[in-house]
């Protein structure tokens, strides 16, 4: 009695301990002081040199997609996701023929034997070299569907590096274009702010003549300091769109880069309809096809499952060369190599799982309809975003003509604003209003242009153009 009460109150103590140790592990409440987190070190090397592109040299379009395809880290990513996918069809592959192994064991053995009323000593050493086989001959279908997820698993891996520069072109493409409609806005600006000082010193002047009011100098000082205001603004969009095509070139923003400007003469135009960007692109963006390769592998999985109803046949065996050494003194050691072998051809059908493989069977199935509904739903979206393109481009190309025609007029009127102000004919608010006019009709022009560039960009992106079969390289 007196050891079970021992024995009860050792186990209350032990339970209490392992309380205390579990309480003192937990992890502090949100209420508690923060975790002291153990500093990590980033790798030396991180950040990439400050130039990575000529400053002397100015690029076009082409070549800066060509640079940042081959130094956005991207790319390289996307690339090591395909080698990946491509080795693990490859491991698949390898399922198909014999496993071949080469197995060598040497071993030592001594114990005591006994024999009448004596124990003998025996020492016994085996040194046996063999070689393995093992094979499966038939599995009703098992590994060609397993090679068949891993082939389309290295497709999509492929369509998702195209897709990867799909991406990078584009958003090459749009920085480029963004910053040299920043320029333009920038230029326009400069000329808004030369008319605005050429406007104040010729008001001025007329003030000395007698020919202007106080106020109508302080109109035009004003207007000249907000061109000014106007023109620092635009200088700011333009370091940051000079920054965002550096994040896209791979390069830091502190990098220079000197880029052609725009071609007015090289505007794009429509030949197509919608119909046929739409048609084009579901047959050929490459997010699009790798998400019909989750169709391949669903279907391929399904296979694989149905597999596991049937048996697996599979032949194995091996061949050794066996040599032994014995000893029992006072008797002579005896030493021999024989060889030996071993071949099995076996089965092995599962008959009863707990309906594992009707789960399994029934999963894979949904799947298959889970990638189905999402192949279709993604098509629609991709023609969504084809006609969403197309439409900005026609209406990009509609204003760019609305913004000539309005630079023209603005234009005109700025001049015989200003001409007949110096004539006495109008007031001076006129001139200001026919100014910021003008000022408004440049930013528009330098919008324009931009925008419908931007917006060809836009519907090659989204009908997957720009990485068309046989221009989409094979690697960064």
């Amino acid at each position: 009695m007196g050891n079970l009460r021992r024995n009860a109150w050792a186990l209350v103590c032990v339970t209490l301990l392992a309380s205390l140790a579990m309480s003192a592990q937990r992890l502090p409440s949100a209420a508690s002081k923060p975790v002291p987190l153990t500093p990590v070190a980033t790798p030396p090397g991180l950040l990439r040199p400050a130039v990575a592109l000529d400053a002397s040299r100015r690029y076009s379009l082409a070549e800066l997609i060509d640079f940042a395809q081959s130094n956005n880290p991207e790319t390289r990513v996307a690339w090591e996701r395909a080698k990946q996918q491509l080795d693990r069809a490859g491991i698949a592959r390898a399922a198909l023929y014999p496993t071949l192994a080469v197995v060598a064991l040497a071993q030592q053995d001594r114990h005591r034997v006994l024999f009448g009323d004596v124990y003998y000593q025996q020492d016994l050493t085996v040194v046996q070299p063999s070689l393995e086989v093992y094979y499966t001959v038939f599995d009703f279908g098992a590994r060609r569907a397993g090679i068949e997820v891993a082939r389309a698993g290295a497709l999509a891996a492929e369509f998702a590096f195209n897709d990867t520069h799909r991406k990078l072109i584009y958003s090459v493409t749009a920085a480029y274009y963004r910053l040299n409609s920043a320029r333009a806005q920038s230029e326009a600006a400069q000329a808004t702010l030369t008319n605005a000082e050429t406007v104040q010193a010729a008001v001025e002047e007329r003030l000395r003549n007698g020919l202007a009011t106080l106020p109508d100098v302080l109109e035009a000082r004003a207007a000249a300091a907000q061109a000014r205001y106007e023109l620092e603004s635009v200088r700011g969009l333009e370091r940051l769109a000079h920054g965002q095509l550096a994040e896209s070139l791979g390069v830091r923003p502190t990098t220079t880069i000197d880029v052609q400007p725009m071609n007015p003469a090289a505007t794009p135009i429509l030949t197509e309809t919608a119909d046929a960007f739409i048609q084009r692109a579901v047959a050929g963006r490459p997010d699009l096809l790798a998400q019909a390769t989750k169709l391949q592998a669903a279907e391929a999985a399904i296979r694989s499952a149905r597999s596991q109803y049937f048996p697996k046949v599979t032949l194995s065996g091996s061949a050794e060369e066996q040599y032994q050494n014995g000893s029992q003194p006072p008797l002579p050691s005896v030493s021999g190599i024989a060889p030996a072998w071993l071949f099995k051809l076996g089965a092995n059908w599962t008959v009863f799982d707990g309906k594992a493989r009707y789960y399994d069977l029934d999963r894979a199935r949904s799947e298959r309809r889970q990638a189905e509904t999402e192949l279709e739903g993604m098509a629609d979206q991709v023609a969504e975003e084809v006609w969403a393109a197309y439409s900005n481009v026609q209406t990009s190309l509609q204003r760019q003509e609305a913004a000539k025609a309005l630079l023209t007029a603005a234009d005109q009127s700025y001049s015989a604003a200003l001409e007949a102000y110096r004539l006495g004919v109008k007031n001076f608010l006129d001139v200001v209003a026919a100014q910021r006019a003008l000022a408004q009709a440049r930013t528009a022009q330098a919008q324009s242009q931009a925008e419908v560039l931007t917006g060809f960009a836009q519907l090659a992106f989204a009908t997957g153009d720009s990485v068309a079969p046989g221009t989409a390289r094979r690697h960064p």
